[in-house]
């Protein structure tokens, strides 16, 4: 389910873009090239490393675009994306650009109406 989630943040970050929900791409990059990504790395059983691109769901994500980390457990990841803890309230720790762990936060947040 974990998995399931993080690789549908790219998608659900570009429909928040077009609703206005989320900050504008800052680097449009052709389908399969690296683009800015945000390192998601989930703790504990299921968990694991993502590179979540930013700027358009059809660019790669990789530690060489990394503009953000987040490091969260994977049962808080689950409330998250569940829609049982608030991105703001999430126990999550980020380093780097505060928009785009925002955004992600944000986007994981919303998988719960989707």
């Amino acid at each position: 389910m974990i998995d399931l989630a993080a690789r549908l943040l790219p998608t659900v970050i570009a429909g928040r873009r077009r609703a206005g929900l989320a900050a504008p791409a800052r680097e449009l990059v052709p389908v399969g090239t690296v683009g800015r990504s945000l390192h998601l790395e989930i703790e504990g059983s299921g968990g694991g490393h993502w590179y979540i691109p930013l700027d358009s769901p059809g660019a790669v994500g990789s530690a060489e675009g990394e503009v953000a980390h987040v490091a969260v457990e994977g049962v808080e990841f689950c409330r998250l994306a569940s829609g049982r803890v608030a991105p703001g309230d999430a126990a999550a720790g980020g380093l780097g650009d505060p928009e785009a762990i925002r955004d992600v936060l944000y986007a994981a947040a919303s998988l719960s109406r989707l």
